[in-house]
């Protein structure tokens, strides 16, 4: 019991030094030593804070906080912190007000660290922080609309506020942000009102809008003149600030900040318009002719391109043509500046610039005709870009030697566009060739030979003429030493058994040379000078160094074909005894001619033909290559057979086995044969018949039908009928 007793008093006892600690330390309500905050410079505002109970933590750190403009603490603003006073009970500090610091109901309070608390809030008060600057509209500048634009002024500030704007000293319109689009003339002002701070007021601008008046030219739409004076435009409106640009047929000849504008005495006629920038917008003017009092009954033409490019030391010859009757000639430079002794109807120029010709003819008035030509326009060149090239029959890697030349030289002239040189200027030029960045010495002049494949590189051509150069891309150069093949065959026809050989006859060091036969076997010798080749196919010489991979055109083997030599008119000639025929043989490479059955005795030709007068055998020796073949031929005079045989007994006994005909019909090139079977159906069509049909078994067919035709005419017709 005595124990429990304990407890329950030690109980109440901490229960009593808590209670006491908890309101150890009260903070009291801040005392603002000022009726409002108003801050148009770097002011310090003072407060009183006291505390009541004991001392604070010597840790503590109190913070001196603000509130928003309507008092609430959602984001309060640390505006100081005292961490001295733990023990003072009651001090004072000042603060600053923070950037856009604007409203009514601002309150100060102040938070402890240790032990954790926060003081009442003191009583509300005005603070506002603004510039003692001068508030500048529009930087000082009025503002010029055109009929429907808009403008926005802007005030050199950044600062929270409500802005007043005032059109003409009367509230027009407030905003939160420091800016105005304006579309209405008037005089503007902005007032940014600090409540019980006052007010600053801005600078004023006015907003002016060019009405249709404003905008045009003054005077009538057509003035006229002498053909020699000048004229003033003047813009309806003078006012400061506003760019004029003055256009003489839609091309600007004057823009600046003046309204009027005076025209030159020579060049001056046209149509006139003005257009007004205001900075903001811009207007168009109505135009205005500006034509010659006196008309004039002839023409000027300017004789040429107008527009040319003019190199250093370089003299150009400008000329006109006019049908006036007694004109006089005045050339001039630029706007009216009159050249010394220039009036005939052509003038040479020797630097840049604008020239034209004026012609003047007397009319006995007070304003003499005149008509001015076309404007000629001489420019700068301001660098060069030549092209060259190859000769155009060269192939990269198959090609041994090539001519570089100059094919043109673009220009970049004063006015930024590109022209091309003449053939006359280029050749002004200086000229250098490089090879792979480097010069060649004393290749100068406008072409470069290449030789041989030791030539290979990158070539370029650099030009100058004066100060001015430019060099040309660089052009690759890939020349080859092209393999030249020698052959033992000139047909590459390969007889049975034997062999061709194919010699390289340029073997050049530094080249790798390789045989491919039929596309992917490499048959490349050991001393690939040299192929044999001993089977058909299709055989590549590739050769590859000094940058190059190449190959040559395929060399198709194929085997000796003795049906490719044939004989003409046929192998029997048909001959009147006393008269002449002539025998051609063809498909060879060679021709040897003899009498007889056998390739002996004396030849009687070595050409593909032969003219024969007597009867007999003839035989002919063809070679082609390596190979060879004869062909007999045998001169018979024509026989006395009348009638075409029809009827054939096939019957294997050598007797009427074969349908034989007249030799005038049979062998004959200019005569064809036709036959047909019982149905009608062709079986066969030939020249040079001879006599061996049928060469198959006819079977069980018994009639046939033929037709003999020489030269499209209808010699024979009739049946055949077979004999079983």
């Amino acid at each position: 019991m005595k124990n429990y007793t304990k407890s329950i008093l030690l109980l109440l006892a901490t229960l009593l030094f808590c209670a006491t600690s908890a309101v150890s330390q009260t903070l009291l309500k801040p005392e603002i030593q000022f009726s409002n905050a108003c801050n148009g410079a770097a002011t310090d505002f003072n407060v009183v804070f006291k505390y009541s109970g004991s001392d604070f933590d010597s840790n503590n750190v109190f913070t001196i906080e603000l509130s928003d403009a309507d008092g609430n603490w959602g984001s309060p603003i640390n505006v100081g912190t005292v961490t001295t006073e733990n023990s003072s009970y009651t001090f004072s500090r000042t603060f600053q007000l923070p950037d856009n610091t604007y409203g009514t109901n601002y309150k100060i309070r102040l938070v402890a660290s240790s032990p954790v608390m926060t003081s009442p809030d003191s009583d509300s008060f005005a603070a506002y922080k603004f510039s003692t600057d001068t508030l500048v509209l529009n930087n000082y500048d009025d503002v010029v609309l055109c009929d429907s634009g808009s403008a926005e002024l802007i005030l050199n500030t950044n600062q929270n506020g409500n802005y007043e704007w005032y059109k003409d000293d009367v509230l027009f319109t407030t905003t939160t942000e420091p800016k105005l689009e304006v579309t209405l003339s008037g005089k503007y002002e902005v007032k940014i009102d600090y409540g019980k701070c006052g007010s600053v007021t801005s600078t004023i601008s006015s907003v002016i809008i060019l009405d249709n008046t404003a905008k045009q030219i003054k005077g009538p739409s057509t003035v006229e003149i002498c053909g020699d004076e000048s004229h003033t435009f003047e813009a309806n409106t003078n006012r400061s600030g506003l760019t004029y640009n003055w256009y003489l047929d839609n091309k600007l000849v004057q823009s600046s900040n003046s309204s009027t504008y005076t025209t030159p005495t020579t060049g001056q006629f046209g149509t006139y318009h003005l257009i007004i920038d205001t900075g903001t917008c811009t207007t168009k003017s109505n135009d205005v002719v500006l034509q010659q009092q006196t008309t004039a009954g002839f023409s000027v033409n300017a004789e040429g391109a107008l527009t040319k490019v003019i190199l250093p030391s370089e003299t150009i010859e400008l000329c006109i043509n006019h049908d006036a009757s007694s004109g006089t000639i005045q050339w001039y430079k630029e706007v009216d500046t009159p050249l010394t002794a220039k009036t005939q109807r052509c003038m040479n120029a020797t630097e840049s610039g604008v020239y034209y010709a004026r012609v003047t003819e007397s009319t006995g008035t007070s304003c003499d005709a005149i008509v001015d030509s076309e404007k000629f326009t001489l420019l700068n060149v301001t660098s060069f870009e030549p092209t060259i090239r190859t000769e155009t029959n060269y192939e990269e890697c198959n090609t041994r030697s090539t001519e570089l030349s100059i094919v043109g030289v673009k220009v970049e002239a004063e006015d930024g566009n590109m022209y091309d040189l003449t053939s006359a200027q280029i050749g002004m030029l200086n000229y250098q060739w490089n090879l792979d960045g480097n010069p060649i010495s004393g290749e100068t002049s406008d072409g470069l030979f290449l030789s041989s494949y030791t030539d290979n590189g990158s070539y370029t051509l650099t030009i100058n003429v004066g100060a001015i150069s430019g060099t040309s891309k660089a052009l690759d150069v890939k020349l080859a030493e092209v393999p030249e093949i020698r052959s033992t065959s000139t047909s590459n026809s390969l007889c049975a058994g034997s062999s061709i050989t194919y010699t390289i006859n340029n073997v050049v060091a530094g080249y790798t040379y390789q045989w491919i036969k039929d596309g992917t076997d490499d048959v490349t010798p050991a001393n690939p000078e040299n192929l044999i080749v001993t089977e058909v196919g299709e055989y590549v010489l590739k050769y590859s160094g000094f940058g190059c991979d190449n190959e040559l055109e395929p060399i198709n083997v194929v085997m000796f074909d003795d049906s490719a030599v044939t004989i003409t008119p046929s192998e029997i000639v048909v001959m009147e005894e006393g008269s002449s025929a002539t025998i051609t043989a063809a498909g060879g490479e060679s021709y040897e001619w003899y009498q007889g059955e056998s390739i002996s005795g004396t030849t009687l030709s070595t050409t593909e033909q032969l003219e024969v007068t007597e009867l007999g055998f003839y035989t002919v020796l063809v070679k082609v290559g390596a190979c060879s073949v004869t062909r007999t031929v045998e001169v018979v005079e024509p026989d006395d057979q009348i009638i075409v045989p029809n009827t054939l007994t096939p019957n294997g006994d050598g007797k009427n086995d074969t349908w034989k005909i007249s030799n005038k019909y049979a062998f004959q090139p200019l005569v064809t044969v036709m036959l047909y079977n019982a149905n009608g159906k062709e079986i066969l069509k030939t020249t040079e018949y001879k006599n061996d049909w049928p060469t198959e078994d006819l079977g069980n067919q018994k009639v046939f039908y033929y037709k003999i035709i020489r030269e499209d005419k209808l010699i024979k017709a009739g049946t055949i009928s077979v004999l079983h």
